[in-house]
């Protein structure tokens, strides 16, 4: 198996010795385990603040933006794990999967935390998908 990094530019780099967006591994098919993605934009800026819904949306479309670059797609998402702030929020989340994954919802893991990484983050998703 190989494993290869892949940070495209169209999400906020936070560095390699911090994390990696994505880890693509190659066998019969790709599997891509993308870090917690969140309400920061390519350029490093807090996107929706105090606005839950804001924030899963943009942190699902810069899920999609990594898969574009392994040329995938939302489609390709076999499991999430959300992190929310205050869980009272899973039926936003819950609506917003269902206009995104409107077939086949993905697996999914969903846990409330006492804080994020930064206090402005309200949600954390992470991914695995299979091209």
């Amino acid at each position: 198996m190989t494993r290869k990094v892949l940070s495209p530019d169209t999400v906020w780099d936070p560095g390699e010795q911090l994390l990696s967006q994505c880890v693509v591994t190659s066998n019969a098919s790709r599997t891509l385990y993308l870090s917690g993605q969140t309400a920061i934009t390519a350029d490093g800026r807090f996107a929706g603040i105090d606005d839950v819904e804001a924030q899963i949306r943009l942190a699902f479309e810069n899920i999609r933006l990594i898969l574009a670059a392994a040329d995938g797609t939302l489609d390709d998402v076999v499991k999430v794990t959300v992190y929310f702030v205050d869980i009272g929020n899973l039926d936003t989340y819950t609506r917003i999967l269902g206009e995104l994954f409107p077939q086949t919802r993905p697996a999914q893991t969903v846990v409330e935390v006492a804080r994020l990484a930064m206090p402005e983050l309200l949600i954390e998703i992470d991914a695995v998908a299979v091209l």
